[in-house]
């Protein structure tokens, strides 16, 4: 018989099984809470507002000097957004991948105020509505203030 002081051992091999099992169960807990969570890391500095995006520019960056002129863009990387200012002198910003196959960045067309997909030739009215497809989906458009005194542009959802 066992007696109540005695500890009961396990073998090598009943030990590491126990350890796979648990280490599987906290992998799948946390696989379980990002996919509850949209499977993103929300973005530190989204300026506290209810939206996903929310940046700002500093047009003295030589990164983003190009929208001092006008027909000027650039592409925030971070983001994926391209932010251009148009010949009228208004803002404009979109998301920079093409809806089409999600696999290449749209330039800004400044002349014909649209963007145009390089790879399938997809084009995109200045709402990021489709004009020409293939491309079936909008791209997402987002809200743009300018402060041309401090040499800033905010994009927001």
């Amino acid at each position: 018989m066992t007696s109540a002081n005695e500890s009961k051992t396990i073998d090598r091999k009943e030990f590491m099984k126990q350890v796979g099992i648990s280490f599987g169960a906290i992998m799948l807990m946390n696989c379980l809470q990002s996919c509850d969570a949209g499977g993103e890391i929300p973005d530190p500095n989204n300026g506290n507002n209810s939206g996903n995006v929310d940046f700002t520019l500093d047009l003295n960056n030589a990164s983003y000097s190009t929208l001092k002129n006008k027909g000027g863009y650039v592409v925030v990387k971070p983001q994926n957004i391209i932010v251009a200012r148009t010949t009228a002198d208004t803002w404009i910003a979109v998301s920079a991948i093409c809806t089409h196959e999600q696999t290449t960045t749209v330039n800004y067309r400044a002349a014909t105020n649209d963007f145009l997909c390089p790879n399938h030739q997809s084009e995109f009215k200045a709402d990021g509505s489709v004009q020409k497809g293939p491309a079936t989906a909008a791209l997402k458009k987002y809200s743009v203030s300018a402060d041309l005194t401090n040499n800033t542009v905010r994009v927001f959802e």
